[in-house]
């Protein structure tokens, strides 16, 4: 692995840590809401990586999965704040073409 894709893998790393140890178990919080907001085959192919001030940010694994579900924003976006049981409500989603390794 290159060094540039090890310290992005690094920071996406990092970025998980925080999710899923956050204050208020806030990461178990979101990533039971994505797995309610998202579809089977969506899920298979995006992962969330952060949401702080109201922005979720999902990682998706390539420009199609990335178009498909800009497509599905909307729709996305009010299921993940039905299920989300956090403090705040998520304001956006912003997608990003992303490794979907763990």
């Amino acid at each position: 692995m290159e060094d540039g894709a090890r310290h992005l893998r690094g920071i996406i790393d990092g970025l998980l840590k925080k999710i899923e140890t956050g204050p208020g178990k806030k990461g178990n919080a979101v990533m039971d809401a994505w797995r309610c907001a998202a579809d089977e085959e969506i899920k298979k192919h995006t992962r969330p990586v952060s949401f702080k001030k109201g922005t979720l940010v999902v990682l998706v694994e390539n420009s199609g999965w990335l178009y498909r579900v800009t497509l599905e924003k909307r729709k996305i976006l009010e299921k993940f704040n039905s299920e989300y049981r956090g403090k705040k409500k998520a304001k956006d989603i912003r997608f990003r073409i992303g490794e979907m390794e763990l």
